[in-house]
């Protein structure tokens, strides 16, 4: 084999390798929230309680959803104001006080 052939096969595998290390390092269970108001739906495997959402992200000011034309929600302050519901797969509304990325547990 000669050193051009070499290079070309190094150079595959290094571009190779390159894509699977960016592709393997994306979260994928992570959101981009806007500072303010955001309407975002979540679909977890397993429900996390609003409460843990809101200790794992502390940028988030207030979590709810509409149910039956009533708003349930909780809002971080105080250690905690309001319902402390499970999140389950439905749309919510939650308030940031900033840009960040939601956190999930995986």
């Amino acid at each position: 084999m000669d050193y051009k052939t070499a290079f070309i096969i190094f150079a595959f595998f290094s571009a190779f390798a390159f894509s699977f290390m960016i592709i393997s390092s994306k979260d994928t269970f992570s959101v981009s929230l806007a500072e303010g108001k955001n309407q975002i739906r979540i679909n977890l495997s397993e429900p996390v309680y609003a409460e843990t959402l809101i200790k794992m992200n502390p940028g988030i000011e207030a979590i709810s959803f509409t149910e039956e034309n009533r708003t349930v929600g909780y809002v971080n302050v105080f250690q905690g104001v309001g319902k402390n519901f499970a999140v389950t797969d439905r749309e919510y509304e939650i308030i940031a006080s900033k840009s960040m990325d939601l956190v999930l547990p995986s």
